[in-house]
């Protein structure tokens, strides 16, 4: 008897796409999910129709042994745009954000001006200078 087909038969079957399901999250507003190291948090209504951007929130740095995140970022998200808050300047020795980058929402114009450190002091762990840049229409 050839057991050979059998055998194929079976490792198809075990190996057949599909057999692991995809998971989908629904979150109400100021509801919160935790996988790891992301952070999804769900604020605000629909963008572009309630006039505010939604933000997203991810783990920037990670503490493998205290298995918590130290710092994170967000991405806000208005139609087709988006602006990154993330630190810019770690100091790994303390574990702390020196400089975080900041967005600002105008909803007239829709568009976000993001401040950003273009010159930073090592020394006295300050921006000595900033830029600003906007991210819109006519950017």
């Amino acid at each position: 008897m050839n057991l050979r087909p059998l055998l194929l038969l079976a490792v198809f079957l075990v190996f057949l796409p599909g057999t692991t399901e995809a998971r989908e999250i629904r979150l109400n507003q100021g509801e919160v999910y935790r996988d790891r190291d992301l952070a999804v948090i769900c604020e605000g209504g629909q963008a572009g129709v309630s006039g505010q951007p939604i933000a997203l929130h991810e783990c920037q740095y990670w503490d493998d042994f205290a298995q918590k995140c130290l710092f994170e970022k967000t991405t806000y998200s208005y139609g087709d745009l988006e602006c990154v808050e993330e630190c810019q300047y770690w100091d790994s020795f303390s574990n702390t954000c020196d400089y975080k980058s900041k967005c600002t929402f105008y909803s007239q114009q829709e568009a976000f001006v993001l401040k950003t450190c273009t010159e930073f002091d090592d020394n006295s762990r300050k921006c000595l200078k900033t830029r600003e840049e906007k991210i819109g229409a006519g950017r």
